[in-house]
């Protein structure tokens, strides 16, 4: 097997010619070459069980991620079927950081049915957060969170939520699943927050109509930073930012990512 870099870029290459995603293109090539992920240690399983105490978890948590990323990833998988929640909790915490697989893959879906809260919750982040993942890869969770988004727990729809708005913002099935939060969610905090959340978008999508109004030249500048608000003063960008938050003096612009599509928003 090669090392865990050079195998990457062998993956890569397979998406490339197959145009498969890169869980599927790493699974055909894991099955080509007959290398299962290895084999969970006593002592990894000794350390994994560890995360149910409270006092040894966060350096059994430590040891956990700084273990190669194959045997870091077994172990998260195994560390979901734990009986203790906290292990499941943190396993789907660490799987967070890994690339997906099929294996991961179905054991984060399985752990969405998880009895405590918040396993779900972290299952819903590791399944959908590309900009945790080494190589920015995720699942497709529609189906996921239009079942998810109906949670008994206001904690995981919240997640769902937040990941809609913060990586599918330009999905109209995201936005629809804001909306019906907005309109139709059991507690009237998330119904509050979804109606927020819907708002920051217009506003967000509005301030890029008016960036692309800007000189031709400082609209090139502006989108240097996808994704990011800029701050403009006296024909200059003065700060870039995540957060809409505008600098004293300073027009804050949203930048539209180049394949981002606006969704409607209505309201």
């Amino acid at each position: 097997m090669p090392k865990d870099h050079d195998f990457k870029h062998l993956v890569r290459d397979g998406m490339g010619r197959t145009g498969e995603r890169y869980t599927q293109a790493r699974a055909a090539l894991v099955a080509q070459r007959g290398a299962p992920d290895p084999l969970v240690s006593d002592r990894t399983r000794s350390v994994l069980c560890q995360l149910a105490d409270v006092g040894l978890a966060q350096v059994s948590r430590r040891y956990l991620e700084h273990l190669p990323e194959p045997q870091r990833r077994a172990a998260a998988i195994e560390g979901l079927s734990h009986h203790d929640w906290r292990v499941r909790r943190t396993s789907a915490l660490l799987l967070d950081r890994v690339d997906l697989t099929a294996e991961s893959v179905a054991a984060l879906t399985r752990a969405l049915d998880d009895d405590h809260p918040q396993v779900r919750r972290k299952a819903v982040h590791a399944l959908s957060c590309e900009q945790c993942k080494p190589n920015s890869c995720v699942v497709d969770v529609r189906p996921l969170f239009e079942r998810v988004i109906r949670d008994r727990s206001r904690l995981v729809r919240s997640m769902v939520l937040h990941v809609c708005t913060l990586h599918f913002f330009d999905r109209q099935w995201a936005v629809d699943l804001v909306a019906h939060a907005a309109a139709a969610d059991p507690s009237a905090s998330q119904r509050a927050w979804a109606q927020t959340v819907l708002r920051q978008l217009r506003e967000q999508w509005e301030s890029d109509d008016r960036r692309r109004g800007l000189p031709p030249d400082l609209v090139r500048k502006t989108e240097r930073h996808p994704g990011r608000w800029v701050f403009i003063r006296d024909g200059r960008i003065t700060a870039v930012d995540y957060g809409g938050k505008h600098e004293t003096g300073a027009s804050g612009y949203w930048v539209a990512p180049a394949d981002a599509t606006r969704p409607r928003l209505d309201g």
